[in-house]
């Protein structure tokens, strides 16, 4: 019985939404930073000969399906979190002086740049894993309960949360915190 939130149909454009984001993203990019000059048809031919090079890979298409829901997500969050704040009382010129300030420029890439690797992690990380896996003479001895196992997810798992690097993020924590606030 098809329901007003069935997002099955949505699975066959599956391809078309890189190809837009790229054609979108690569034209934006040409047209802000003038690279190429200001030609219109210039910027747009390169923008859709990126974007159907795109189309040519599938771990791309899968890299940018898994990255664009997450950006989405990043963007409402940010949209929600600048009203929170105008409804409070913060004025436009605040807005903008905060968005210039250089801790939340490099948290945002800093956000982006986890997303990108979260992506190419799900997207390649069992496929490597299994191919590391395979017998030969450089072959990988597996081990009970630690991280050389053929399950990519398990060994991510594993890895992030064994005592000794939880202790060092919070010793990172720590040590980012107090050079935030001595140096303020």
């Amino acid at each position: 019985m098809a329901t007003f939130l069935d997002v099955g149909l949505l699975n066959y454009f599956s391809s078309i939404y890189p190809f837009l984001f790229v054609l979108v993203l690569v034209y934006a990019l040409l047209q802000k930073t003038k690279a190429l000059g200001d030609s219109i048809g210039t910027n747009a031919t390169i923008a859709v000969a990126a974007a159907l090079m795109t189309m040519l890979s599938q771990t791309l298409i899968d890299v940018i399906n898994f990255m664009i829901p997450w950006f989405v997500v990043m963007i409402i969050f940010l949209v929600l979190v600048i009203l929170v704040f105008q409804i409070f009382g913060a004025k436009e010129s605040d807005l903008t002086s905060a968005m210039k300030d250089k801790s939340v420029y490099w948290t945002l890439i800093g956000i982006a740049l986890v997303i990108m690797v979260a992506a190419f992690g799900k997207v390649l990380g069992q496929s490597l894993t299994e191919a590391s896996f395979q017998t030969g003479e450089n072959a990988v001895n597996v081990t009970e309960g630690g991280v050389a196992t053929p399950s990519f997810e398990s060994n991510i798992y594993a890895t992030l949360f064994h005592p000794k690097v939880l202790g060092l993020i919070i010793m990172f924590a720590v040590a980012i915190f107090a050079v935030a606030f001595l140096s303020a």
